[in-house]
């Protein structure tokens, strides 16, 4: 990928790309989940809520403004609908890229739950219902989390690696959970996994204990190659 005018992002022989965008607080989208069907997008990877990602596609019945369900597509062959959690998106540009191939940008907005699937014409559809988010319980949760990032950040740029040391997640923990899963080096199963979580609070327990676990990991390794 490469940048393009403006900042943003162009896509390069149809390589997935993302680009971070402002995460807005929970009163900022401005669409409902339908109770209708929503078209299904299985991709190689998790959209986030909050962030964008340009992906090529087959589908040609999607335009600029429409909502979708982003989801994980497994690795193995088939697809049995094992994820439980995906991401309610909105297309945001669909452009040409040649015979009955697009690419689509794609923008996340939240999660949602999948109630229902299936597939009607060799295009996947989707019921999905609104995500409980109690967070009672997650406010103290967002600083320990934003301090486990910062370490994890410092350990990288120790590596040679780009990092803001000063990364501030947003004080909501809603919005936070999303956030820290975005910066996360790991498998996209192992983000999904974090997404499947039931709460905000649960959410950022899990992305703490897989910060610790990476900043600790490249401790080891930077250990051994100074020894």
């Amino acid at each position: 990928a490469r940048a393009g005018r403006n900042g943003s992002v162009e896509l390069i022989e149809g390589e997935p790309t993302q680009s971070r965008l402002r995460f807005p607080g929970p009163g900022a989208y401005d669409r409902t989940v339908s109770a209708g069907e929503l078209p299904l997008l299985p991709i190689p990877r998790v959209l986030v809520p909050g962030t964008r990602a340009g992906l090529p596609s087959r589908r040609d019945d999607l335009r600029p403004g429409d909502p979708l369900v982003a989801v994980l597509r497994p690795s193995t062959g088939g697809w049995a609908f094992s994820p439980s959690v995906g991401t309610l998106a909105l297309v945001e540009e669909v452009r040409l890229l040649g015979p009955e191939a697009f690419l689509l940008r794609l923008s996340g907005r939240r999660l949602v739950r999948l109630t229902e699937a299936g597939e009607r014409a060799g295009r996947w559809w989707a019921k999905v219902a609104e995500l409980p988010e109690p967070d009672g319980e997650a406010g103290p949760l967002v600083e320990a989390a934003e301090k486990a990032l910062r370490r994890y950040f410092a350990v990288r740029a120790e590596a040679g690696e780009a990092g803001d040391l000063a990364t501030a997640l947003s004080r909501d923990p809603v919005t936070a959970s999303h956030e820290v899963a975005s910066y996360l080096r790991v498998s996209w199963p192992e983000v999904q996994d974090i997404l499947e979580a039931g709460s905000a609070a649960e959410r950022l327990r899990r992305a703490q204990a897989v910060l610790e676990r990476e900043t600790e990991l490249l401790r080891r390794l930077l250990g051994r190659e100074g020894a």
